[in-house]
């Protein structure tokens, strides 16, 4: 199993195109490099100066091929912890995490954690077709903790929307001593369900609610395939109770059927472990409410001894109002003084007293 590894703020690769997997290899840097180029005048997706200093990392999964996993922060002084691996969901890339990532909300988060953000096969902007089977959940799952092997990298949160969800739970099932927890989005964990695959498939069809409108320009075959390898999933439930042995996050919206099959995930795990929000008015929360998110995040990081002095939005706030009312309460000088005039006599004001 090999890795490869550059930084996306480069603007040329030392590499020549030789062979189909180093051809293939060179057209994914290439991509990550015009993510962020500058001098053209293309659409800016997401952030995409935030993108700029992110390493990207191509690691061998067994039976899976090769993976694309992008470090937004510094891995060598950050490995130890703590450390969030993301997984997006179909008909999105991992964009959709860095731009979470890059919400003012997170930034506390951001300043202390190091993030791995896994670019699924073939979901990246403009990649071209497949040329080998698309895995399975299954498979994906199994295989990611050689991400954690390369990057010598202990435990994770791992943190997955929709399908990336779903491969995050099989991930913590699947290896329990690497997983610190899991924070999941819209998750399901039993056999596909009809309504869902068809909302799905309408998402590539056209324009739709289940799409991101922000999201990079995407190859709809290989969504095609990433959305055929989450319907063909198998139920993992009946193992969830006898596995999930570390906590869980789960977090959907209310206008999604969603909600009762994460419900369901968390009737399963043992008592104490797991905790489940749903959030009012909203389909898919990692867009609509990123803020909520982030204190959710800020709170599950805690309760796992991360991070104890990051603040939550709500908690900032609160301090900023106490300071603004601690400001307006305070006499306003109408110039500077020095010091040294603080200390001389006004000898003005001792004559009107005695006056």
């Amino acid at each position: 199993m090999g890795i490869v590894s550059d930084n996306l703020s480069r603007k040329r690769l030392p590499f020549k195109q030789k062979s189909l997997e180093e051809k293939q290899t060179t057209n994914m840097s290439a991509e990550g490099v015009e993510l962020i180029c500058k001098e053209h005048n293309i659409k800016r997706y997401f952030s995409d100066p935030c993108l700029i200093g992110l390493s990207r990392h191509i690691i061998d999964i067994e039976d899976c091929g090769p993976i694309s996993v992008y470090v937004q922060g510094e891995i060598d002084r950050m490995k130890d912890g703590p450390v969030i691996m993301t997984i997006h969901d179909v008909g999105s890339s991992y964009h959709s995490m860095v731009e979470f990532t890059n919400h003012p909300d997170m930034e506390e988060v951001k300043q202390r954690t190091l993030f791995l953000h896994v670019s699924i096969f073939g979901q990246s902007h403009k990649a071209p077709d497949l040329t080998h089977d698309f895995p399975s959940v299954e498979k994906i799952g199994l295989g990611l903790v050689t991400v954690l092997d390369q990057l010598q990298i202990k435990n994770v949160v791992v943190m997955g929307e929709g399908a990336g969800a779903n491969i995050a739970l099989r991930f913590g099932m699947y290896h329990p001593t690497r997983t610190s927890g899991l924070v999941l989005l819209q998750c399901s964990g039993g056999l596909s369900q009809t309504s869902l695959l068809e909302k799905l498939m309408n998402a590539l069809q056209g324009p739709s609610s289940n799409v991101n409108e922000n999201e990079p320009q995407l190859n709809h075959k290989n969504i095609r395939l990433y959305a055929e390898a989450y319907k063909n999933r198998l139920s993992c439930l009946e193992e969830v109770a006898d596995r999930i042995k570390f906590d869980v996050l789960m977090i959907n919206g209310n206008n999604t059927d969603l909600y009762d099959e994460s419900l369901e995930i968390h009737s399963k795990i043992k008592p104490g472990l797991s905790s489940i929000i749903k959030i009012d008015d909203i389909a898919h929360p990692l867009r609509e409410a990123p803020e909520k998110i982030a204190d959710s995040l800020i709170l599950f990081s805690q309760g796992l001894g991360w991070m104890p002095t990051a603040k939550r939005k709500v908690s900032r706030d609160l301090t900023k109002g106490a300071s603004m009312e601690e400001m307006s309460d305070r006499p306003q000088l109408t110039r500077r003084i020095s010091m040294e005039q603080y200390d001389t006599p006004n000898l003005r004001k001792y004559s009107n007293d005695r006056a």
